[in-house]
């Protein structure tokens, strides 16, 4: 059974503990009971396994738009589908993948208007690359094609600038709200943080062609202040000003200021009771102060308040039926849909946003 990516730091007997409690957490323990979470009220599903597209093998990457999802799997294939039937629209494969393959993908459109663009953290060539999506190849030839790239930057080193494993990427838009005027990018292997990028000086605020490395916080740690272990995925708060990381070996989801003070942890360590994690590997915002988090380790995907600082909402558990879920990677928002990446069943499995048209599934106790 695949755990996922190690932890750095963590030992042969730590190893194990993880293996153990990913068991437990799929309901494989000793007596062979599953679990009491419920599973979640699906709205629409889609995918499988498989090398065709529209299917997927072992995806681990997923954003989107009201429209379009985007998803990248382990055969290092870019897909964009469409947001309601899961059919593939096209795509390309990154242009090299023997090292491995990418963990993040964002999507970019500027809020005054103009081409979306695709960021991906190509994770283990330790870089990030800008796509225009209207360099897709027709869903026959994804395999074939390698995207039209705008911009690639990184390397791998500990240096400014450089990456050991980029996991993920977040846009802060310019002020007229027509560029981007910061791009944070997340990392791991030892070398822990959170990395921010302007364009390039003499450029135009926003100019997509190149960007320079202006500073960098965090440090690999698990101490409660900016300490990270594996920040897997982030995000920006754009109604309070903030980047989310999604601190995924320490349990925990971590409210930045945009110039990376620590305003608060959020999260009590690792379990199942309602506001622990296990491996939280997906962050996504629906808005007013509340994300949606989904959990590698734990099979479900946790609700949290953030300026509350507390869980207000748990959804699914282990299993290969509609509704359960298998080491989840990702979420994203899709109109009124919160798409979870059910990375272990090769699918995306979509349930209203909490708050919408249908009621929370679960508002469990803490320790619950």
């Amino acid at each position: 059974m695949k755990v996922g990516p190690a932890c750095r730091g963590v030992n042969h007997a730590a190893r194990v503990g993880v293996v153990l409690a990913a068991l437990v957490s799929l309901g494989l323990s000793s007596c062979g009971r599953p679990t009491d979470a419920a599973p979640v009220r699906v709205t629409r599903v889609f995918g499988e396994v498989g090398m065709d597209a529209g299917q997927f093998s072992y995806p681990r990457c997923i954003d989107a738009t009201d429209t379009d999802v985007w998803i990248i799997d382990k055969l290092a294939r870019v897909q964009r589908l469409d947001a309601k039937t899961g059919a593939c629209l096209g795509g390309w494969r990154m242009p090299e993948w023997e090292n491995g393959k990418p963990t993040g993908v964002t999507l970019w459109t500027p809020p005054a208007g103009g081409v979306m663009r695709v960021i991906i953290a190509d994770t283990h060539y330790h870089r990030v690359m800008i796509y225009d999506p209207r360099g897709v190849s027709p869903p026959e030839r994804i395999m074939e094609g390698r995207g039209d790239v705008v911009a690639s930057f990184g390397s791998y080193g500990e240096g400014d600038g450089q990456f050991i494993y980029p996991t993920d990427v977040a846009v802060l838009p310019s002020r007229d709200g027509r560029g981007i005027a910061r791009l944070y990018v997340s990392e791991y292997g030892g070398h822990d943080r959170i990395n921010v990028f302007e364009p390039a000086a003499g450029e135009a605020v926003g100019d997509e062609r190149a960007f320079v490395f202006r500073f960098a916080f965090g440090a690999f740690g698990s101490g409660p202040g900016a300490e990270f272990n594996r920040p897997q995925s982030i995000a920006i708060d754009r109604e309070a000003g903030e980047l989310l990381v999604a601190d995924a070996c320490n349990h925990r989801i971590g409210r930045f200021t945009l110039d990376g003070t620590l305003v608060a942890w959020v999260g009590h360590g690792v379990g199942r009771g309602l506001g622990q994690m296990q491996y939280p590997y997906g962050i996504t915002d629906i808005g007013r102060g509340r994300v949606m988090v989904a959990e590698f380790g734990g099979n479900r995907v946790q609700e949290f308040d953030l300026r509350a600082g507390r869980a207000v909402g748990v959804y699914g558990q282990a299993g290969r039926n509609v509704g359960e879920l298998a080491s989840p990677w990702g979420v994203a928002v899709s109109g009124g849909t919160v798409l979870i990446l059910d990375s272990g069943n090769n699918r995306v499995q979509g349930m209203a946003v909490p708050g919408g048209m249908f009621t929370r599934l679960r508002d469990v106790e803490a320790g619950g």
